[in-house]
C-alpha cells in the first residue's frame, strides 16, 4: 500500500473532473483525479462535442458565460472552435425576435411559416477538449476504482485500487469533488443514503445519429431546429465533415441504473424519429456521395426537470464532499469556480504538488464513440433495410 496527502481528491476523469484540476491546480492546491477509465470516456465523450449555451431560452447569463469564459479559456488551450450556428426558432417567441436573421447553406429548407436566426454558440472537437485539459496532468491522475473512507460526516482518504492491478494506493486529503457523471449519484447515496439533493439528479437517454462524408460534400453549419426537435452539430475534421444528430428530449423517463461509461440501450422509434426530421431539414441527404450513418444512445444528467441546471455544493450530510454536476452547457466552468469558493473554506493550498504513486499509468485519453472498433458505420442503404419504418426512401 502506498500512501499520498493532498488537499483535494477528484473523481471522474471527464469533462468536469478536468476543468476542476486545472482549476485547482491554477490556485495552488495539490491535487489526484481517480478515473475508473480513460479520460473523457463516461458522458464526455458520448457527447456531441458542441458548447450549448441554452441558446438565450435560459436568460442572458450562460451565453455570457460562454462568451467571456468558456470560449477564451478553450481558445486559450489551442482548440479551434467554430461558432457557425443557426437556429429554426418555434414561431411567435418574442425572446428570439432580436437575433439576427440567418440564411442557411444550399441543401438545408426552413419549414414553412419558420425562419432562422444566428447565434453566438460554438463547436469544439471534443477528444481535443480532454486532451487540452490533461495535457502535463497525467501525473497527477490514478486509472482505478475510487472507495471513500467515511468518517462521521468527512471523507478522510480515497483509496484507489488501480486497474492495472498495482499496489493499493491511499489518497489523504480535506476535500473530495465528486464529478463522476452518471456515478456520482451512486458514489454520494453510498455515503449518505439518497437524500433531496440526490432525488433531484435524473439520468436521461439521449441518442446520436452520426452522419459522415467527405469534406465538401456537407455543409459544415450547426442547426437547433426547435420545431423539428432536432439538433445538428457539424465538426469540419481533418478527413471529413461529421454531423452529430441529437432528437431532442427535454423530459421523458430517469433512470438510476446507469453504467459508468454512460452507454444506453438504442430505442429505433426515437432513431426513426430523428432521421425523418433530418430528412425535413436537409432532403438532399440520401444523395451524398461517401456518406456514412451510425448512432448510438448515452445518458444526460439533469438536476430537476430543465436541463443544464447546475449543482455545486457540499453534498448533504457531509462536510468536504462537494458534488458538481452536470457536465453539459457551460456548467463545467461555471462550476469550477464554485468549487475554488468552498474548497477555500475548507483547505489552505500547499502550493506544491507531492509525488503521486503510481500517477499516469495506464492513463490516457479516450477514444469518441463513433471512433471507437464495435461502432457500427452504415451506407444509406444498409441504413434504410436497419430502420426500414422511413418511409418514400427507396432502396436500390
Amino acid at each position: 500500500m502506498s500512501i499520498a496527502d493532498l488537499d483535494v481528491v477528484i473523481v471522474g476523469g471527464g469533462i468536469q473532473g478536468l476543468v476542476a484540476l486545472n482549476t485547482l491546480v491554477a490556485e495552488g492546491y495539490s491535487c489526484a483525479l481517480v478515473s475508473d477509465g480513460d479520460l473523457g470516456s463516461g458522458q464526455t465523450l458520448h457527447s456531441h462535442g458542441y458548447l450549448s449555451t441554452g441558446y438565450g431560452m435560459f436568460g442572458p447569463e450562460l451565453p455570457r458565460a460562454s462568451a467571456e469564459v468558456v470560449q477564451p479559456y478553450l481558445m486559450k488551450r489551442g482548440l479551434g472552435l467554430s461558432h457557425d450556428w443557426v437556429m429554426i426558432p418555434p414561431p411567435n417567441q418574442p425572446m428570439f425576435e432580436e437575433l439576427p436573421a440567418a440564411t442557411l447553406p444550399d441543401g438545408f429548407i426552413v419549414p414553412p411559416g419558420l425562419s432562422a436566426v444566428r447565434l453566438a454558440d460554438a463547436s469544439f472537437p471534443k477528444r481535443g477538449l480532454v486532451e487540452a485539459l490533461s495535457h502535463n496532468h497525467h501525473n497527477r491522475v490514478l486509472r482505478g476504482h475510487a472507495t471513500p473512507h467515511w468518517n462521521g460526516e468527512l471523507v478522510e482518504a480515497i483509496s484507489v485500487r488501480p486497474s492495472d492491478g498495482g499496489k493499493e494506493v491511499v489518497l489523504s486529503t480535506k476535500a473530495v469533488v465528486v464529478a463522476a457523471g452518471c456515478g456520482s449519484k451512486r458514489f454520494v447515496q453510498g455515503l449518505v443514503g439518497q437524500t433531496p439533493q440526490t432525488k433531484q439528479i435524473n439520468h436521461r437517454r439521449v441518442h446520436m445519429i452520426c452522419v459522415q462524408a467527405p469534406h465538401g460534400s456537407l455543409p459544415t453549419t450547426s442547426i437547433a431546429a426547435m420545431p423539428l426537435g432536432l439538433m445538428l452539430a457539424a465538426h469540419d475534421q481533418k478527413d471529413n465533415v461529421t454531423w452529430y444528430v441529437t432528437p431532442m428530449e427535454m423530459g421523458g423517463p430517469s433512470y438510476d441504473d446507469v453504467p459508468g461509461d454512460a452507454a444506453g440501450e438504442i430505442d429505433p422509434e426515437v432513431v426513426v424519429r430523428g432521421l425523418v426530421s433530418l430528412l425535413t431539414l436537409y432532403p438532399r441527404l440520401p444523395e451524398i456521395d461517401g456518406l456514412r450513418l451510425g448512432c448510438y444512445a448515452g445518458y444526460r444528467q439533469d438536476i430537476g426537470d430543465r436541463p443544464g441546471n447546475p449543482m455545486c455544493e457540499l453534498a448533504a450530510g457531509t462536510k468536504n464532499v462537494i458534488i458538481a454536476l452536470p457536465s453539459g452547457l457551460v456548467g463545467p466552468w461555471l462550476n469550477a469556480i464554485t468549487v475554488i469558493e468552498i474548497v477555500s473554506g475548507l483547505v489552505d493550498p500547499r502550493g506544491s504538488q507531492p509525488p503521486l504513486p503510481g500517477g499516469g499509468a495506464g492513463v490516457r485519453v479516450g477514444s469518441a464513440v463513433e471512433d471507437r472498433p464495435d461502432f457500427v458505420w452504415m451506407g444509406w442503404n444498409e441504413w434504410l433495410r436497419e430502420y426500414p419504418q422511413i418511409s418514400g426512401q427507396p432502396v436500390s
